[in-house]
């Protein structure tokens, strides 16, 4: 007994080396498990992902030197000029986003001021909120929850479930969680029990 007490004092920091690499191993189990529990109530919406990608790409092209020279190009043309107002431009606006920019032109370029530049983009945000199917807002205590339906390009319908909120500057921001139809029954089940739960331990 006494020479196996000698032998871990002897061998304590490789002990714990061992004993904290496995506690990491399963700690990333486990976080990988739970990851996919989740996904499997809250998957990603593919739709998502390839826009964030797009989004990306469109910010390397705006740094690109074919966007600069074709901005460029297009002020000149248009004399610096906004093409609605007359004013003094500034900006020069996609009319529509090209899936390549390789194929990007003169023609699909718009010569703005900033004032007319934003007055398209909010006409954009006001016709994306009317493209929801269905829109409720609640209000409680200091939170508020904005839940729509929306449809997929491939038609599947999901429901997005938004948490407003704003920081201690002011600036707002949303949690969204995104559930499709063919998991909203697994998420409903779950989501009962979870508040009949509640409701037992009141009694």
């Amino acid at each position: 007994m006494e020479n196996f007490l000698n032998y871990l004092i002897a061998n304590t920091p490789a002990l714990f080396i061992i004993i904290g690499a496995l506690l990491l191993i399963a700690a990333l189990i486990l976080y990988l498990r739970v990851k996919a529990r989740i996904r499997k109530f809250i998957p990603i919406d593919s739709d998502i992902k390839n826009r964030r990608n797009y989004q990306n790409k469109y910010k390397e092209y705006r740094k690109s030197k074919k966007w600069e020279d074709l901005k460029n190009v297009a002020l000149k043309t248009a004399n610096n000029t906004c093409e609605i107002c007359g004013k003094s431009a500034q900006v020069v606006h996609h009319r529509t986003y090209p899936a390549n920019f390789k194929d990007d032109n003169l023609d699909n370029l718009q010569v703005l001021c900033k004032d007319c530049h934003y007055k398209i983009h909010k006409k954009q945000i006001e016709h994306k909120k009317k493209e929801a199917l269905l829109s409720e807002s609640v209000l409680s205590g200091k939170q508020h929850f904005r839940i729509e339906v929306r449809e997929a390009k491939n038609q599947s319908k999901y429901v997005v479930f938004s948490e407003l909120r704003a920081d201690e500057k002011g600036r707002s921001d949303d949690i969204r969680i995104i559930i499709f139809e063919e998991n909203m029954g697994k998420v409903i089940k779950a989501f009962t029990k979870a508040i009949n739960y509640i409701l037992s331990r009141r009694n």
